[in-house]
């Protein structure tokens, strides 16, 4: 059979966030069969709205404490590609300087009649296209990482926002229904209050009704008694008239 008790302000906080844990926004026919199914204790629903209140606060500073870790934790990694995204635009911006600068070499010992110098150029002209080619490719390759990587962050980012906005909702949620349990409450105790005034009234009325049913008894006590009086004394009058009759009649005869 349960108990009542006193459930402390700490257990029920921590009976939130076990509730928490297991998917289940606290509330208080949740926190109550909680502790009904832990050991069979039960208070009231004031003392359990007013513990689930401050937890929801403490609730919605963990939260946003968590949004503020997030946002440092994804700081670096922006930054970090923020850096090599500069880094290799200027890598790509210094090769085409040089492409160009060969380039104009090469327009160069052409015009004066070099071959012999032009097949060189040519030569290293071909070869430093082909490590940029090879650059190229490494820098798609670790663009497609880092775009990668950005989606992943991201998504981590929205699932975090998205859950985070999940819970705002059931929050504001529970805190109507709280509400309208406040209001619920409220109008029962108004009920109550008029139900033991109507009480009040009521044995307050049947007092006087009592009172006035024993008046009623002892005037009509006082009343049968005068009759039985006036009945005797009319009896005790017929029974000598009686006699007088009888004593008139020996003597008449």
């Amino acid at each position: 059979m349960a108990r009542k008790a006193n459930i402390a302000r700490e257990e029920i906080h921590q009976a939130c966030w076990e509730l928490l844990e297991k998917n289940q926004f606290p509330n208080i026919p949740r926190i109550a069969d909680y502790f009904l199914d832990k050991d069979g204790r039960k208070c009231s629903n004031t003392t359990l709205m007013n513990a689930i209140s401050e937890w929801e606060e403490l609730y919605k500073e963990h939260q946003q404490h968590q949004l503020k870790e997030l946002g440092s934790s994804l700081a670096p990694s922006f930054n970090r590609f923020s850096r090599d995204v500069t880094q290799i635009l200027g890598r790509l911006l210094d090769e085409k300087m040089l492409d160009a600068e060969a380039q104009y070499a090469l327009r160069l010992s052409a015009t004066e009649g070099q071959y012999s110098s032009l097949s060189l150029a040519l030569c290293e002209l071909q070869d430093a296209y082909d490590a940029v080619l090879e650059e190229r490719e490494s820098l798609k390759v670790m663009n497609t990482q880092l775009n990668e990587h950005l989606k992943l962050t991201q998504q981590r980012y929205d699932d975090v926002y998205s859950h985070h906005q999940v819970i705002n909702n059931q929050l504001t949620r529970e805190r109507s229904e709280k509400e309208a349990l406040r209001l619920n409450l409220d109008q029962h105790e108004v009920d109550l209050a008029k139900q033991d005034h109507l009480i009040s009234s009521l044995k307050e009325e049947n007092s006087t009704l009592k009172q006035q049913v024993k008046s009623l008894q002892e005037e009509q006590r006082s009343v049968d008694k005068q009759h039985r009086q006036a009945v005797d004394q009319t009896l005790q009058e017929i029974a000598r008239t009686m006699k007088q009759i009888q004593g008139k009649d020996r003597d008449n005869k």
